[in-house]
């Protein structure tokens, strides 16, 4: 325990922006779209408090991880996490592993630092990940783009349109 603190102070005192807590806010694609890790977030904010969901690569379709409790870590222990937070970390228990996510603002976009440990006694390696997710297009954009299409050709309701290769 006392080493994954030390890795956690170690990554939030690595960070030399401070961004508002609503900047983590908002559903995230993974910009690889070939990973075979955590593939999209959805953070949520509510006043101080944050929540992370996850879904991670699997087939037919992606696996989804549950939603968390996400901790803010703000520049000292002064900080408002709200106005001030640098990053987020939140730890999802599956059961046979515990994945902790840490998760910073990179320009427009979040860099997310994964690390799994296993607690089945697999012996299967702890391993470290590194991923870099871009905000998901809204559906009200996509809800504009659609509303723009318009029809070809207008249609009477009683017209018979011929199918291609009949003979009417």
């Amino acid at each position: 325990m006392k080493a994954f603190l030390s890795l956690a102070l170690l990554f939030v005192s690595t960070t030399v922006c401070t961004a508002s807590l609503s900047q983590f806010a908002g559903d995230w694609t993974n910009v690889d779209t070939n990973t075979g890790g955590i593939t999209s977030l959805n953070i949520g904010i509510s006043g101080s408090s944050a929540s992370v969901h996850a879904w991670g690569k699997c087939h037919p379709t992606d696996c989804d991880w549950g939603t968390v409790s996400a901790y803010a870590f703000g520049p000292d222990v002064s900080s408002d996490p709200t106005s001030q937070a640098q990053a987020l970390m939140a730890v999802f228990d599956a059961g046979f592993s515990e994945t902790t996510l840490f998760i910073k603002p990179q320009g427009d976009q979040l860099s997310v630092q994964s690390y799994t440990r296993f607690k089945d006694n697999s012996g299967r390696t702890n391993y470290a990940s590194s991923y870099v997710f871009q905000k998901s297009p809204s559906t009200s954009t996509a809800t504009g783009l659609i509303s723009s299409v318009k029809p070809l050709k207008q249609l009477n309701r009683l017209q018979t349109i011929p199918l291609a290769g009949s003979n009417q």
